[in-house]
């Protein structure tokens, strides 16, 4: 099962194609690609996405230790195919507690990344000059650009297989992990690794508003 449709850039409800219409339609963002996670059986979700998909399908090869599928979403429909997809991947914080990570591939338009990002538009107005960090992504080192983002996150949006590839951090000190040497791979070259990630508790990362959301405090 998949949650309803909502709009990738704002969560919002969308208006579903009619007789004058073939797009989904949000009231803010006009046409968009809709946004589906799914909600039961992630790894079956992941699969059939690794299938459609139109852009790549990442995930870290091997899984670090810890780490987890906790999420799985796309923005797209049947018949086109997903236009942007996501992975949510929580582990242990190097500074103690649970951080988050999402991989998000996405065309240039969609908004997904933004969205987790905190930012206004589609897509990332500015790079600065120099990337901050690298992965390898498909065999090839990827570069990487912070972008400005709320302080309870850390963004960074380079290119790969052609279309965006986000990298988003919860907590913001969770950049940390790119210290390490992270390898990526498409699930839709190599479907087989599904069957070595594991999959775990959900996190509502993918939920994540273009606001920032607050952290929860004491009780």
């Amino acid at each position: 099962m998949t949650s309803a449709s909502a709009c990738p850039r704002c969560l919002g409800r969308l208006r579903p194609p009619d007789l004058w219409s073939d797009q989904w339609r949000c009231d803010e963002h006009g046409d968009v690609s809709p946004w589906h996670e799914a909600t039961v059986a992630p790894e079956e979700a992941l699969r059939a996405l690794a299938g459609t998909a139109t852009v790549p399908v990442w995930v870290p090869s091997p899984m670090p230790v810890h780490w987890y599928v906790g999420g799985v979403g796309w923005a797209g429909g049947p018949r086109a195919g997903a236009r942007s997809s996501g992975r949510a991947a929580p582990r242990p914080a190097p500074g103690g507690g649970p951080a988050d990570m999402l991989l998000v591939a996405e065309a240039p338009g969609t908004g997904l990344g933004s969205r987790l990002a905190g930012l206004p538009g589609p897509d990332p107005e500015q790079l600065d000059a120099l990337p901050e960090a690298k992965v390898e992504a498909a065999g090839h080192p990827t570069a990487l650009w912070p972008v400005a983002s709320p302080p309870d996150r850390a963004a960074f949006v380079g290119e790969a297989g052609g279309v965006w590839l986000w990298l988003l951090l919860w907590p913001a000190d969770a950049a940390l992990l790119l210290l390490e040497h992270l390898v990526l791979e498409d699930l839709r070259d190599r479907p087989t690794l599904a069957g070595g990630l594991l999959f775990g508790a959900p996190t509502d990362r993918l939920r994540t508003p273009a606001a920032a959301r607050p952290e929860a405090g004491p009780s």
